[in-house]
């Protein structure tokens, strides 16, 4: 920090400032941090290069977005569940200077899925929030996962939207930015983005390969998908703030927590307490999978069960969640069990559902009823503390017509399924478009050499004709003068 700028006086003249306009316009749990918090003005004049003028504005038009994207009151409940229980942005390992390390599997990303993306902003958001209000080094790194990306992948208006959280909404949050594997072909695309983003934070930007990355962190703490030795899955999209998203048997952990290192002394810190056993309330079956069988692709499924026995002795309030709802139906999503009944609910696969199906999960959600209930039971759960409520996980697996559909290569190992689902034929449109488009690409290339060639043998042509027509002039030359002799 430099020591000729008078921190604490640059400080107060800002929060004097923003304090002394119209305030309406802002959150009151806003402006009660810029009254109480000096790092969080101080983060926007290290942001404006300790310009109060600038660092006025930045931060007047960051805090009325945080009131406009209701950025204070967005909750687990307000993430789509797929971004949660197969998360492809999460925090995941530690850089070199213990800098929490966030991963962004660009791959993954489809912009034409509205309803993922607008959930995806509240998630980074919630994210970032998490980090900024932490008690540790605001610091972070953010690795995008281009490996495998395409065209299709490439969401300019979400990139956008992220480059004005790390430039503008959440100053000095970022030590570096890594783009991990650039495909050539995206090459352009990033040359856009790049114009985005002022002169800083182009400097923070690093292109690395697998060598490369390991500048910035140590292999133990990098996936192995990206050259490093962790074998772990991503225990938690929110750094432990949220409970495990990892797929689990039984989210009753008997094990010990995964520990997280402590990187300023170099100790290990056990992470939040995990649940027990004997917080169990009911005994789920199907205890791990729901298996759908369709005769063909199109077709739905006959109806699977999933069966709840109370185990306590007192009365227990379930929820079913699925992180596509569109592919099932549910019925009932919600009730009470009795002390020591059972009860069953039936899940269907609706038709056409099936080829992605086995990507899908399920989440039973359980808690105690000390009281009965008054009045609704969603108001009941919307009641409920997130402490108080046992999760089980349940994953899907498809057979159509006796064959298993694959969920890792999203049921399209079967050709006999290819046609006949939607997303497959985007899939396919999309590899056939990174195709075409790399074959412009190469195409271009060989245009511009054979070019290259042809304006050479021009030059080479204008060159000689010139050599015949000055020797033809030397012999006219020398034919004049003899004639004149």
């Amino acid at each position: 920090m430099d020591e000729s700028i008078d921190h604490e006086a640059l400080t107060l003249q800002l929060r004097k400032a923003f304090l002394q306009q119209n305030l309406e316009p802002f959150d009151s749990r806003d402006i009660s941090r810029v009254r109480n918090d000096d790092k969080i003005v101080l983060a926007y004049l290290k942001n404006s290069k300790y310009n109060t003028e600038k660092a006025f504005n930045i931060m007047t038009e960051s805090l009325k977005w945080r009131k406009s994207f209701g950025v204070n009151d967005i909750t687990k409940d307000s993430i789509h569940p797929e971004l949660l229980n197969d998360p492809y942005l999460y925090f995941k390992g530690y850089g070199k200077k213990g800098e929490p390390l966030l991963l962004w599997d660009v791959k993954r990303h489809k912009k034409s899925n509205t309803e993922i993306t607008a959930s995806l902003k509240k998630l980074l958001a919630l994210m970032l929030d998490k980090r900024e209000g932490a008690n540790q080094n605001r610091k972070i790194i953010m690795l995008f996962n281009m490996n495998g990306a395409g065209i299709g992948n490439i969401d300019y208006d979400f990139i956008k939207y992220l480059i004005s959280l790390l430039t503008e909404y959440y100053p000095d949050i970022i030590d570096h930015l890594l783009i991990f594997e650039m495909p050539r072909l995206l090459t352009a695309a990033w040359a856009v983005i790049k114009n985005m983003l002022d002169e800083d934070s182009r400097d923070a930007i690093k292109f690395v390969n697998k060598s490369e990355v390991l500048d910035y962190v140590d292999k133990e703490q990098l996936p192995v998908s990206l050259g490093g030795s962790n074998k772990s899955l991503p225990s938690s999209v929110m750094e432990n703030d949220f409970q495990s998203i990892t797929e689990k048997k039984q989210v009753t952990f008997t094990q010990q927590a995964i520990s997280q290192p402590n990187h300023t002394d170099g100790t290990v810190k056990p992470s939040k307490a995990v649940y027990q056993e004997k917080m169990q309330l009911l005994q789920i079956s199907p205890a791990d999978t729901l298996a759908f069988t369709v005769q063909q692709s199109n077709s739905e499924s006959a109806p699977q069960v999933i069966r709840m026995q109370n185990l306590k002795e007192v009365a227990v309030a379930y929820k079913v969640k699925t992180t596509a709802p569109e592919h099932y139906r549910v019925k009932p999503t919600v009730g009470v069990i009795e002390p020591g009944q059972a009860l069953e609910v039936s899940v269907q696969l609706t038709p056409g559902s099936a080829v992605t199906a086995s990507r899908d999960r399920f989440l039973v959600q359980s808690t105690l009823v000390n009281n009965p209930i008054k009045g609704d039971i969603t108001d009941f759960w919307r009641g409920i503390e997130p402490g108080k409520v046992i999760e089980h996980r349940l994953k899907c697996k498809v057979t159509v017509n006796g064959s298993p559909i694959d969920d890792k290569h999203d049921g399209v190992a079967n050709n006999i399924y290819a046609s006949s689902s939607n997303g497959d034929r985007l899939a396919q449109l999309d590899a056939k478009l990174n195709a075409i488009q790399e074959t412009v690409l190469s195409t271009q290339k060989q245009v511009k050499s054979i070019l290259i060639i042809i304006q050479l043998m021009v030059v080479v042509f204008l060159c000689y004709t010139g050599y015949i027509l000055y020797q033809e002039y030397l012999l006219l030359q020398e034919s004049t003068d003899k004639t004149e002799l």
